[in-house]
């Protein structure tokens, strides 16, 4: 059954995303296309074969049932970087399945080299550095080598060293950055000197990647503005990026109702004249956060209306008093490509108090998505 609701993805826009990142890099940089949270909302699979076809043969996820799923979906020559430790009960099926891990302590390193040795399969690993995330990695120097040291390197080969920027956004204050940055390559310098070789230096995600250009080294990871957005508005403008994603959805009933009616769950809001409302089958269980209610807002011929009363799990209801000739069954926008009408995203975020990353990862597995160049 077709449903009226869903979101829209434009692959020519990934493709047009995926073409300006490659204007900021040397040929001698790598792009690693971040896909973890089912490609942030977009879905994993589809981006995954889309990216492939335009020359992208690297990817990352977070977790190893997230490599697992590319993997059965036929993306069977791609480099996978689970990005979290993987539990030593699969571990040994992310060798089979030839996903690459990360690694950061020397208990990490001895799992995964006794499980290579007894599977007889070879294993890859990029060794994780925390620079000053405090989140993952090896914290110095001497915990760096004493898990290398830890690998059994006729099993297991190390293709890279990276570590993760906190504040890459933030041209106004770089100095943390920066530090992260040295810190990050004295230590790999260190190793370099030890004798240890990293195909793949990397340390930009998408903000980092636009921001600093001296650091891209070997490899950089693109996740948010490879699917058209920035993570700060002060960013807009500095590359050509564009939202693939926007949400539509139908009017499902119109109806007229006099003044003081309460409107949804709690009473919260009441007309204070004759208002027409319109009432989408799109609510909280498909994305729509809930403190949008009273406040949100959508698209209708051009226009944009707000949501009044609640939002609902399976509904919402739209103001469209200003809306002529509004009618069930026509298209209304939410967030997305600006250039077909869609609402930014920031500014949803800001109604909402979420964050992008938020909004596109609670979209509903429920709520379908159509693709087209």
């Amino acid at each position: 059954m077709k449903r009226e609701t869903y979101a829209e993805i434009n692959l020519s826009n990934l493709a047009h995303n995926i073409h300006s990142f490659k204007q900021l890099l040397s040929n001698d940089t790598a792009i690693t296309s971040v896909i973890k949270a089912n490609g942030y909302g977009h879905g994993a699979v589809t981006i995954a074969k889309t990216l492939t076809e335009l020359g992208i043969d690297r990817f990352a996820v977070a977790l190893g049932q997230e490599g697992i799923e590319l993997r059965e979906a036929g993306l069977t020559d791609s480099s996978i970087l689970i990005f979290t430790p993987i539990d030593e009960a699969n571990v040994a099926e992310a060798i089979r399945n030839q996903l690459t891990m990360t690694i950061f302590t020397p208990a990490q390193a001895a799992i995964l080299s006794q499980q290579a040795r007894e599977l007889q399969l070879p294993a890859t690993v990029h060794l994780k550095v925390d620079t000053g995330m405090a989140r993952l990695g090896a914290r110095s120097l001497e915990e760096a080598i004493a898990t290398l040291e830890a690998l059994d390197t006729e099993w297991i080969t190390v293709e890279g060293i990276y570590t993760h920027f906190a504040n890459g956004d933030d041209l106004d204050h770089p100095e943390y950055t920066h530090q992260q940055f040295n810190t990050f390559r004295d230590i790999f310098e260190a190793l370099e000197e030890q004798g240890y070789h990293f195909t793949f230096k990397h340390c930009c995600n998408s903000s980092a990647t636009i921001r600093f250009p001296d650091y891209h080294l070997d490899m950089v990871r693109i996740g948010l503005g490879m699917y058209g957005y920035n993570t700060d508005s002060s960013m807009d403008g500095l590359l050509d990026i564009r939202p693939i994603m926007t949400i539509k959805s139908h009017i499902a009933h119109v109806k007229t109702v006099p003044a003081d009616t309460p409107v949804s769950y709690g009473w919260s809001h009441y007309t204070k004249q004759p208002t027409k409302i319109a009432t989408l089958a799109l609510g909280y269980a498909d994305g729509v956060p809930r403190s949008l209610s009273n406040g949100g807002q959508f698209k209708i011929r051009d226009q944009i209306v707000p949501i009044i009363g609640r939002v609902c799990m399976d509904q919402l209801m739209l103001d469209v008093s200003e809306v002529e000739e509004v009618a069930v069954g026509d298209t209304v926008l939410w967030f997305g490509d600006e250039a077909i009408g869609g609402l930014n995203l920031e500014d949803t975020c800001i109604m909402s108090n979420h964050y992008h990353y938020e909004v596109l990862c609670n979209l509903n597995q429920r709520l379908p998505r159509i693709y087209h160049n």
